[in-house]
């Protein structure tokens, strides 16, 4: 009984002193996003794109979890410059970045985005879509795409055109 109080008391001891085996603490941005430019490309009329709203940025240290991106409220504005025509869209994410047991990285992406590619045909354009973009990119750098959810608006450039 006296061997297993001084065990006790031992294990103790270097319980109480020992430092705790935590993982670090992630870091925590929060800024606003005011960003404008103009496509004169994509729709073949000039269109001024106008992003605003915050983003919460989540940078891990360590672990399986790199990265995550919350972008609460964050809006997408496209202006034609031709006939004043406009269309917002919620373009609120999030993005999770892991890394993968092969040493490279998947990104998946859910919830709203606004995109300059369909997903699901790989069509040039203005796209919002709803759902889950995998991104794969192995140790060699190789990439791959799936797309699981929708295209909300098909072509949102004969949308501005109107």
């Amino acid at each position: 009984m006296k061997r297993l109080s001084v065990v006790l008391l031992v294990t103790l001891a270097v319980l109480l002193v020992a430092p705790s085996a935590q993982a670090a603490q992630p870091t925590i941005e929060r800024f606003p996003v005011n960003q404008q430019f103009i496509d004169d490309e994509t729709c073949g009329f000039p269109v001024k794109t106008t992003i605003t709203g915050s983003v919460v940025a989540i940078t891990f240290e360590e672990g399986r979890v790199l990265y995550i991106e919350a972008d609460p409220q964050l809006k997408l504005t496209l202006t034609n410059l031709d006939t004043g025509e406009t269309i917002t869209a919620n373009i609120s994410g999030p993005v999770h970045v892991f890394a993968t047991a092969d040493g490279g990285v998947t990104v998946l992406e859910t919830g709203l985005w606004g995109r300059f590619e369909n997903p699901e045909t790989g069509e040039s354009g203005l796209f919002q879509t709803a759902g889950l973009l995998r991104i794969t990119v192995d140790a060699e750098g190789n990439e791959s795409f799936e797309f699981v959810g929708r295209v909300t608006d098909l072509d949102v450039c004969a949308q501005l055109a109107a």
